[in-house]
């Protein structure tokens, strides 16, 4: 993200990385760096969507991942291992295979946080969506 911040063109940044990790497929670079790009272009419109909307595509970053379903969405999770502790910040993804609002995403969050085997022990206190992706095709 700072090379793209920093206004580096995709061609001087893979040129400069060859040296440091001895290589990187052009194509799969240049999809990789349209992801960033557009990750960072969208970084805070999601979070001025209402929940009760869904949000416009525009708001939706558009990457070239393998992911399963047609969308993933990142949300930040507030949870507590136990009474008297200070809240601790960590990011929980949910994949959809269609458009979520903001507030179905924190539901299913709040849904799948009750599997006890996985977050055995952490009490959820507040969940904020954060950022959602629209997977494209490679190429």
């Amino acid at each position: 993200p700072e090379a793209i911040l920093s206004g580096m063109s995709a061609s001087a940044f893979l040129s400069k990385i060859k040296f440091t990790t001895g290589g990187y497929q052009r194509q799969r670079f240049l999809a990789d760096w349209r992801s960033v790009a557009g990750i960072e272009a969208r970084k805070d419109a999601f979070k001025f969507v209402r929940r009760d909307r869904r949000p416009p595509m525009s708001a939706l970053a558009d990457v070239e991942w393998e992911l399963e379903s047609e969308y993933m969405y990142k949300t930040r999770v507030f949870v507590r291992t136990s009474a008297g502790e200070p809240l601790q910040e960590r990011f929980v993804n949910i994949p959809s295979d269609r458009q979520l609002t903001p507030g179905e995403i924190e539901q299913e969050v709040e849904a799948r946080w009750d599997d006890k085997w996985k977050y055995e022990g952490e009490s959820l206190e507040r969940v904020q969506a954060t950022a959602g992706y629209h997977r494209v095709e490679f190429g």
